[in-house]
Order: structure tokens, then sequence, then C-alpha cells
């Protein structure tokens, strides 16, 4: 019998294969890890096999599925002298390993067949507990690192279709024919069926982009997890769910049936930001709370420039901290190793001298950002960090140096050793705005919006991929002042939209209607490599797009900043995907002239906050469901 096991909810092997902890195999030992307050399996080195008949699983079926996921839950002290068999599924006649999760020196090894997928791993440095999950999809294998860190390799041999699960046996902490038992501890390994598994077993970190299919619900006490258990997977044996580690507490993730539909925004609080905003940024700080840093553009006459640091109380933002800035243009914040940094690209007082941009990190003592790099910078208008396997990279875009908008931006690279950012690679500009950094099929790309030469903004933008350790011209695309790359995905496709914010040059002689522009999205074409032109959508000056995707529905946001003009002019406006009818104009939001949107939740509440350009006062405004 053939099936897809669709309904299979997930299985913790572990507790399959030793129901009753007053059966454990010879030279298995259930130990209490009081760091983290958990139960775990260890091994000694002649351990008996823990294994089982994989049909004991599959009641209803023949066949392994063949979209899937595997988390294991460990904690290794040292690293191995030899390869080390965490899981195996293997034939009982040949005893040969059909799918087997391997723990090597610096490497985890996923291998079904003769097929091995190798991904460098970390796990030994720190000895805390980490959670790997390999997920098999069509012909892509993704590890995800602590529902955190992605890779993706591209699968050889597909996995087959029909598998048959007819003698073949699960094996955990060794694989046949192996003599290496895995010695470290075990506290959970999970089977999840479907393609979406990491996504239904992860909670997003980057809230509402990842969908909001997934309602995070508080479990009774005793629930408290440890910091050093922050992303991990448990599950409980009890109630048959998986929970996740966030913020102190084990939460369950459950696929909520409530179908959400955007109805409206409604008005939810004004904050007064001392100063016109260009940027917001909102972050959260394990076991801190929820924050937004507010890029303050200018300086109220007679006082310093500092830009605003907001923490989210009760419903609420209340100010919390303000940080020195000069002409600040926006704010990154991103996290190295379970420390945490905010960085503010600093335009300066003048094109014609060069300023610093600053990265601030978090005291955790304290509780408050303080300096701690600074970085020389042109006219800087963003930053964007992004991690390439173990590398941190910070990309500042340059905007201009004095007259002379052909300049170099910056990608930096963070050293371990000196526990700092340092240039890495140089990439010609033109009057940069924006970087953004994405990733389709396990490549990384970086985008940057170009918007003015010093004669028209009629200009190309470019994409950039990583390859042998740096950025090489990917593709070019035609802009007209452009600000803004927003990079999202519907189903399997991949898509890329900028904001064009300006029509001046030898295109626009009259020089009228200059704010009146096309934004456009671009839809990658697998077969060609290259993002092709899919839809374009008036604006104007545009400066930020966002999307979000509540439940089934994918949305696109637009900041028209400028209100100086009638009509729907005045209006930013909300889009929907409609699928043949492309994205589609669904609401529209008289708002204050604003330069960034950034969208967040709170419990089941989703919130969108933007930046004001024009005066000191922002708003945070709330979503109504229909």
């Amino acid at each position: 019998m053939l099936c897809f096991l669709p309904d299979l909810k997930p299985v913790d092997l572990l507790e399959v294969a030793v129901p009753s902890l007053n059966k454990l195999p010879a030279g298995v030992s259930v130990l209490y890890d009081s760091q983290s307050h958990v139960h775990a399996f260890q091994f000694t080195r002649d351990a008996s096999d823990i294994y089982f008949r994989a049909d004991r699983l599959f009641l209803r079926c023949s066949f392994f599925p063949y979209e899937f996921s595997l988390f294991v839950s460990m904690k290794v002290t040292r690293q191995p002298r030899r390869e080390e068999c965490v899981l195996s599924l293997f034939d009982e006649r040949s005893q040969k390993r059909v799918i087997s999760v391997v723990l090597s020196r610096g490497k985890m090894v996923f291998q079904f067949k003769e097929k091995r997928y190798k991904f460098k791993t970390t796990v030994y440095r720190d000895k805390r507990w980490h959670t790997y999950g390999f997920s098999m999809a069509a012909e892509f294998l993704t590890m995800t690192t602590d529902c955190g860190n992605q890779r993706v390799r591209a699968v050889r041999t597909p996995f087959p279709n029909f598998l048959p699960v007819a003698n073949t046996s699960f094996s955990i902490g060794r694989c046949k024919k192996r003599r290496t038992i895995f010695q470290g501890m075990l506290k959970d390994v999970i089977l999840v069926t479907g393609a979406d598994a990491a996504v239904r077993a992860c909670p997003p970190r980057v809230t509402i982009r990842q969908g909001l299919d997934n309602v995070i619900r508080t479990f009774p006490a005793p629930s408290q997890c440890e910091w050093t258990d922050v992303g991990n997977i448990a599950f409980d044996i009890y109630a048959s769910k998986l929970k996740v580690c966030v913020n102190g507490v084990w939460r369950e993730v459950e696929v909520s049936t409530e179908k959400r539909r955007l109805d409206y925004m409604i008005p939810h609080q004004q904050l007064d930001t001392g100063a016109e905003s260009l940027d917001v940024e909102v972050f959260d700080i394990p076991g801190e709370g929820k924050f937004a840093a507010f890029a303050n553009a200018a300086a109220p006459s007679g006082k310093p420039s500092v830009s605003a640091v907001f923490k989210w109380v009760n419903g609420k933002f209340e100010i919390y901290q303000k940080l020195e800035t000069e002409a600040a243009q926006s704010w990154e914040f991103f996290e190295i190793k379970n420390q945490f940094f905010l960085a503010v690209a600093n335009y300066g007082s003048s094109t014609a001298q060069q300023t610093n941009s600053t990265i601030y990190k978090w005291r955790k003592r304290r509780k408050k950002f303080k300096p701690y790099q600074q970085i020389p910078t042109w006219t800087a208008r963003d930053m964007e960090h992004f991690q390439i396997d173990d590398n941190h990279y910070l990309a500042v875009a340059n905007h201009a140096e004095g007259d002379r908008n052909m300049i170099d931006s910056i990608v930096l690279r963070w050293e371990e050793k000196d526990k700092r950012f340092k240039e890495h690679q140089r990439i010609m500009t033109v009057g940069a705005y924006d970087w953004t950094h994405f990733q389709v099929n396990g490549f990384h790309f970086l985008a940057v919006a170009n918007s003015f030469n010093g004669l028209t903004t009629l200009i190309d933008s470019a994409l950039y991929f990583y390859q042998e350790g740096m950025f090489v011209q990917f593709q070019t695309m035609e802009t007209n002042g452009a600000t803004d790359w927003e990079f999202f995905t519907i189903d399997k496709d991949a898509f890329l939209v900028v904001a064009n914010a300006y029509n001046y040059g030898s295109q626009n002689y009259l020089d009228i209607d200059n704010y009146a522009t096309n934004s456009t999205i671009y839809k990658l074409n697998p077969a060609k490599r290259a993002f092709e032109k899919f839809q374009s959508i008036p604006t104007f000056s545009a400066i930020d797009w966002e999307h979000v995707q509540i439940g089934e529905d994918h949305y696109l946001i637009v900041s028209n900043a400028q209100n100086g003009g009638t009509g729907d002019r005045l209006k930013s406006v909300i889009y929907r995907w409609q699928g043949m009818d492309r994205f589609v104009p669904v609401h529209y939001m008289v708002t204050r002239p604003n330069a960034d949107f950034d969208i967040f939740t709170d419990s089941e509440n989703i919130y969108l906050v933007y930046a004001n350009a024009k005066s000191s006062v922002s708003e945070v405004l709330k979503v109504k469901f229909v």
C-alpha cells in the first residue's frame, strides 16, 4: 500500500525504542544534565543497540515518506576521533545502512544509500545542547541548526518515492557494522513527515516573514528552560507534542486550523522619537524582550544628535535608551555567538567628510547598548548583516564622496580572533542606498540599490552572488532612483521587488512629476538563471517594501514617502497576492510621510510600525483581522 503519511504526527524515536526507563539496554543510561535541567541518554563504548523495527511506526504504509525531517537534540563534550553514528535505518537482511546521521570530525554527515552529504558544525566548541534537523524534500537536503542557520545541498540522486520499510529497523546510537558508538548525550531523536517539517517545528526568528500559521502556546509549569536551550527542540512524551525553548519557556508548536486575513489597520500608538526618522528596526533579545530602534536623521536645535531605542512593555513602546548617532540612516540588529549587536549607518554632516558608523554591543549586566566598534564610512545609507557557513559579514552601502557617486561600498567580515569586523571586499556602487542579502537553493546573493550617478536616476542596480569567498556580479537590473530591495518567496518561486523613488535625468527632460515612478517586481527564472520583470506597480517616491505572510495570504506593503501630491499619492498601499492576477491593491493607508516600515508580533496580534521622515511623531498600527 502506497501512502505519503501526512497524518503521521512527530514521533520521538527514542520513546518508541525505550518505552520504559526500567528496561534500558546494557550500556545505556539516563543522566540528568543539571546545567540545562533535562534528562538524556548516554552510551558506553560497548553499549547494546537501541533499535526497533520500522513497521512499528508505519502501520498503514509500506514505504518510507519521500519528504521528511529528522531532528536530533544532542550535547557533545569532545570531538570524536572517528565517525560516531547517531541514528540509522538499516536493512536487516544485508545489515547495510539505508539512512544514517553520523557525527564526524567537525562535520555532520547525512547518508542515504551510498551518497554522503557533509555539513560543517561547531557542536564541539561550546559543549552545549544543539538541535540539528535534516530535511529531505524533492532534490534538496537542508540542515537546520538550532532553528536558525540553514544550509542546503543539492541531492545528486533524488530520494526514492518508493522506499520499502519492510525488513528495516531503526538503530539509535550505533550503525550496523560500525564499532564506534555515539559518545555524547541524546535527549530527542524526532521524525517529522512533510516538506515543511522544519518550518512547522521551528518558530520564526524573524517574525511574520516566515508565516503565521504557527501559533505558539505556553505550556503550564514545569516548563522553564535554560538560556543554553534557546532554539532547541524537545519532545513532550506525555502530550506527544514538539516544544521549542523560547525566552526561558518551553513552548508548543501547533499548526492552527484558523484562517486569518488582514482586514485593515487601526491606530495603536504614537511615538515621539525626538527627531525625523528614516528607519526603524524591531528586534528581540532573548530574556530581555522586544525593542525598536529609530534612526534619527536630524537633531533638535542646540542638542546633540541621538537616536531612540524603545522597549515593548505591556503592549506599548516605552523609551529605553538614546544612542549617539550622526544623521543616522538605518539600524541593523544581529547576533554572533550569543552576543547581540546593533549597527547604525551614519550619513554624517557633510558629503565631503568621512564619518564613522558605529556598532553597539548589548551589555548583559547593565542591559544597555554600549559603543563597540567604529567603522569609517562615506555618507553611509545602510548596513546589512548576514552569515555564510560560520562566517559573519556586514555590508555597508556608501552613498557618495563629495560630488562623486561612484565609490566603493564595503563588505566586512567578522574576525573571531580579534572580535572585530575587518574589510573583506570592496564593490563599486553608484549612489548606493541599500544592501539586501538572500539565499536561493543554497546560493548566497547580495542586491544593491543604486540611486543616482550625478546625471540621472535611471541606472542599473546590481545583483552579486558568493563564489569562492568573494561576491561576483550575477545580474544587473534597470532601476530609477532605487532605495530598497525586498526578497520573498511564494511556494517555490523567488521574487525581488525594488522601490524606485525618484525620476530625474534625460528620460524626464521636462523635469516634472519626479516622484511618480514605477517600482518593479522581478521573478527568478531558474532555467535562465536570472531574475526577469514580472510586474510593474505605480508608486510615488517608494522608499521601502515589506513582505508579510498571514496564513496562506502574501502581502506587499509600500511606503509612498512623498506626501506632496494629491489623491492616492498621499497613501501607502497594501497589495495582496492573487495568483493569476498577481499583486492587487487591497488597502490604502493615509499615513504621515514615512521612510520605512517594520512588522512584528505580540502573542497573536500583528503590528506595523513606521518611521516618520518629516517630523518626530512616528506611529504603530495594529492589524485588524476579518
